[in-house]
């Protein structure tokens, strides 16, 4: 049911007429009738699923400005002793296993940390000069 439901959202994403994204209402009602129960948690899980890669462009969206003066390599073996692949890997989404890389809750707080971190030795240094 996941995946029809996976195909159907593709497909009304690249619809370009009103007939054509009728055709797919159609197809999910088929689903809906077919087992309502199953329909509907598929339909969670796809919004967890969107959620998700929502957050992750946010997130790639907001590290952009400063990821060419950061040294992405340093922040994934200090702070995460993980090497530069896996922290891009999440950063920008990578399909890892078949599914897209992405940090955990505490990874986000961890990488909130070294950032900040890396702030302060920043205007320590700053001061000092």
């Amino acid at each position: 049911m996941k995946e029809k439901i996976d195909e159907l959202k593709q497909a009304f994403r690249y619809a370009k007429t009103d007939k054509e994204r009728d055709a797919i209402d159609v197809k999910m009602q088929q689903l809906v009738n077919q087992n309502p129960d199953e329909f509907a948690q598929a339909m969670v899980d796809s919004a967890k699923e969107t959620a998700d890669e929502v957050t992750n462009l946010a997130l790639r969206h907001k590290l952009e400005s400063v990821i060419p003066a950061i040294s992405l390599v340093y922040i994934a073996k200090k702070y995460f002793n993980k090497s530069d692949a896996w922290l891009y890997q999440r950063i920008n989404g990578n399909v890892v296993n078949g599914k897209p890389a992405q940090f955990t809750t505490h990874e986000i707080e961890q990488l909130k940390l070294a950032l900040t971190d890396i702030s302060n030795q920043l205007v320590s240094v700053s001061i000092s000069l």
